[in-house]
């Protein structure tokens, strides 16, 4: 038992415990749960800039094709010239139902429709189901943005209107 007492040190003398660990674990939890935070009002933010980005390109090629007459659409197997009016309609739905929601990897099935806007544009429309509801996935490939996203409130039919053979001559 020698020895002992030499081996205890007063309570005035005794070093701190190391309060470091603790500030290291509190900013690791602090920055995880802002990670949390912020994420997806970010991404909120840049699917609104993308869509407002996509809604410019869609009208500058709307004009286009209004003023050319040029705009061709695939649907149900016919090609047809759509009307410049039907045009407008189109891109008025696309504004009126808004930027609806980040959409993911487009459908491997062949589109209900492909718009052709002349030789700059692609857009072509899905008829989806999510949550048992029809949606539209809409995929934009222009010469300066490429946009998807899918339509949150209507299903294909909304848009099928504007795009119908009774309304548009044949391409010819």
């Amino acid at each position: 038992m020698s020895g002992m007492y030499e081996n205890v040190v007063p309570r005035n003398q005794r070093q701190p415990h190391s309060k470091r660990g603790w500030l290291v674990a509190i900013v690791v939890v602090a920055v995880v749960v802002l990670a949390a935070c912020v994420y997806p009002v970010a991404r909120t933010l840049l699917h609104q800039y993308q869509y407002k980005q996509y809604l410019s390109a869609l009208s500058s090629q709307t004009t286009q094709v209004y003023t050319k007459n040029n705009l061709r659409a695939e649907v149900d197997g016919a090609s047809l010239r759509i009307t410049p009016d039907n045009a407008y309609a189109i891109y008025n739905t696309m504004v009126a139902l808004g930027a609806g929601s980040v959409a993911g990897q487009a459908p491997e099935e062949a589109p209900e429709a492909t718009l052709y806007y002349g030789d700059q544009a692609v857009m072509q429309l899905w008829d989806v189901s999510t949550d048992n509801t029809s949606r539209v996935y809409v995929s934009f490939d222009g010469p300066d943005r490429d946009f998807s996203y899918i339509i949150g409130e209507k299903g294909m039919e909304y848009l099928m209107k504007p795009l119908s053979p009774d309304q548009n001559p044949a391409w010819e």
